[in-house]
């Protein structure tokens, strides 16, 4: 499967505003050009990125010289599902066949292969969460610092 830059770089903007925001205790604004520099995604893309994100109501802006983003809840309630969907619906669509092939071939493999690979990823995007994601980026990120040493 093929996934495109826009949804990549989205998955890695909200996972980045998810690690960097969100608390048990308060929630911090996070910048385009701070989610920029730490993952090196140019900030105009973010910004062509971003809309879509909070329309599908999954980040808050906030206004001003001290804006921003924030997640608009909790990142175990924000399904990869629901990402992936927001930035391109047709990832986890169905599959459709060309119309001039053979009706039953095209039937016989969608219900062999297709549908069940789908109905695996539906399953499991809608099982994957955006504090999944976190969770594990920031476990990485402690390895590596538990990793570095100074002499």
């Amino acid at each position: 499967m093929r996934v495109s830059s826009k949804v990549e770089c989205g998955i890695i903007a909200l996972v980045d505003i998810a690690v960097n925001s969100w608390s048990e205790n308060a929630e911090s604004i996070v910048k385009v050009n701070a989610i920029s520099q730490r993952n090196n995604i140019s900030a105009k893309y973010l910004e062509q990125i971003i809309p879509l994100l909070k329309q599908a109501g999954l980040l808050r802006s906030i206004k001003g010289s001290g804006g921003g983003y924030t997640l608009s809840r909790e990142p175990s309630s924000i399904t990869l599902n629901e990402i992936v969907d927001a930035l391109d619906s047709s990832i986890l669509a169905s599959s459709e066949f060309n119309d001039q092939l053979d009706a039953r071939a095209t039937e016989t493999i969608a219900e062999c292969l297709w549908e069940p690979v789908n109905d695996y990823l539906r399953k499991f995007s809608r099982n994957l969460t955006l504090k999944d994601l976190a969770d594990k980026l920031t476990e990485k990120q402690n390895e590596q610092l538990e990793l570095m040493y100074y002499i």
